[in-house]
């Protein structure tokens, strides 16, 4: 009585779930394949977006730096107005004559005593025989519209190495850009692909599951009318229902979780999460031909070629450091022209034109530039050897994900093998427990068996084709297309 209590609430469980889906809103349809979902992904991802706008930012900052090595033209000016007269006064007096003396040169008109000196006044200084007067001069400053404007160009010609360093380390910097566009376009494919054979898996798990209820649904009517006619036990029939709630059970989490597999690929493709998904490619039992004859250096990998780009941009820091010994010559070349100042109620206005050379030749700063060459070579050795710690890893993990690419292949073999054995064994069952030489316990097994052989075939296949997504990254190849793949396989067989 419990097993046909179960059996009832389950039915009435899954008939109101049924009766919820078939009243709910319907969902929108798409209809995707791989390459496609590739295309959207990467239209969409924030951030591959966020790694474009660093090449951008590279770009301008190698052009910022290339200007350097061109003149530059400036211009000023400025225009004064002050509303009051500056008003001075160059005070006059008494001041001493000169007359010629017997050389022709002029002398002091200095009054000479009997001792054949100058005499002395009271206040210390020499007698003059004349005086001549001179009166006060009155002072008028205007600064109402004063202004002046200038032209100047300025033009490097030896920073010590400098200017071509930083824009070889800007260079470097471009480059080291568009490698990390490569890592982030691999890691959003990476994403992209594992949710796409998660929903293709899910999507089989599903027509395994039907697969499996319809069978178990039909032993169970097979049974019941069997009971009907007195030719099979209660027992039997209660056995085969609890067999068919699992099987609805399990019907009922793999629809759930091709839902959600669906909801994570609309995400990333950047569509409304309940969007029906109908995806067009199938799991495949074999490895794309050509992924293992790809090339497998690490020279292929954007994470190890922006590390190499790394310890180039210190390398050329380091002569960025170094032309601060180093003397720096420049000149420049200027014209202005000002006016609006009046003295005395006399405007002048004038222009001129200049030019200067100028060279700065560093002697001693206690050690400061030293120091700095001494950091930056520090940094450089850093960046060095931390290219090879990772370097070796970046082995280690493309010949771990090819064993597990392997792996995954004898994988595929032994589950495809058990499959058939429990098709086999599944068919065998049936057969005898038609002609009664098989209880209903080994066939209900026999089902059970097949149900997840299947499974793990389905499971088998999802995990080549992650594995074969793994490997693609990991020797620096996923951010190609499978058509690209090829031709590469077909140039190296040529």
């Amino acid at each position: 009585m419990i097993l046909d209590f179960k059996f009832y609430t389950m039915r009435f469980i899954i008939l109101s779930i049924g009766l919820l889906l078939a009243f709910a809103p319907s969902r929108a349809q798409r209809q995707l394949d791989l390459k496609q979902c590739r295309e959207m992904a990467l239209e969409y991802s924030k951030q591959l977006a966020i790694a474009e706008k660093q090449k951008e930012k590279a770009v301008w900052t190698k052009k910022e730096y290339g200007a350097n090595y061109l003149p530059k033209l400036s211009a000023s000016g400025f225009y004064l107005y002050h509303q009051k007269k500056q008003e001075y006064k160059l005070s006059g007096g008494y001041l001493p004559t000169y007359v010629p003396g017997a050389d022709g040169k002029l002398q002091p008109n200095v009054v000479i005593g009997a001792d054949g000196k100058p005499v002395m006044g009271t206040d210390g200084k020499p007698v003059f025989h004349e005086y001549a007067f001179l009166p006060d001069i009155p002072l008028t400053l205007s600064l109402r519209g004063v202004y002046m404007a200038s032209v100047q160009l300025q033009q490097p010609l030896f920073m010590g190495g400098k200017i071509r360093a930083a824009h070889q380390a800007a260079k470097f910097g471009e480059e080291l850009a568009e490698e990390n566009i490569r890592l982030n376009r691999s890691e959003v494919l990476v994403e992209l692909e594992q949710a796409y054979w998660q929903c293709v898996r899910v999507q089989e798990l599903v027509l395994v599951a039907r697969k499996y209820k319809s069978v178990v649904n039909e032993l169970v009517k097979n049974l019941e009318d069997a009971q009907q006619a007195g030719m099979a036990p209660l027992n039997d029939v209660l056995k085969a229902q609890v067999k068919y709630n699992d099987a609805l059970l399990q019907l009922q989490q793999a629809e759930h979780g091709k839902q959600l597999a669906q909801m994570n690929l609309c995400r990333l493709v950047g569509l409304d999460l309940n969007t029906e998904l109908v995806l067009t490619d199938s799991l495949s039992a074999t490895i794309t031909p050509g992924v293992l004859a790809l090339p497998d250096g690490l020279e292929q990998r954007p994470d190890y070629n922006m590390l190499e780009k790394q310890v180039e941009m210190k390398r050329k820091e380091i002569n960025v450091a170094r032309a601060d010994f180093l003397p720096q010559v420049g000149v420049s070349a200027g014209y202005g022209y000002g006016g609006g100042l009046k003295l005395n109620g006399d405007d002048s206005n004038s222009g001129s034109f200049s030019a200067m050379a100028s060279v700065a030749i560093p002697i001693f700063n206690w050690g400061e530039g030293r120091n700095k060459v001494r950091v930056v070579k520090a940094e450089e050795e850093m960046s060095r050897l931390n290219k090879e710690r990772l370097g070796e890893m970046m082995q280690l993990e493309i010949a771990g994900s090819r064993f597990k690419l392997n792996d995954a292949q004898t994988r595929i073999r032994l589950t495809e093998s058990a499959l058939e054995q429990a098709k086999e064994n599944l068919r065998v069952s049936e057969d005898q427990y038609e002609v009664g030489m098989e209880n209903l316990t080994n066939l209900l097994e026999a089902q059970a068996q097949w149900q997840q052989a299947w499974s793990e075939w389905v499971d088998a296949k999802a995990a080549l084709k992650l594995c074969e997504s793994e490997y693609l990254k990991a020797i620096g190849k996923l951010d190609l297309a499978i058509s690209e793949c090829m031709e590469s396989f077909m140039v190296l067989c040529i």
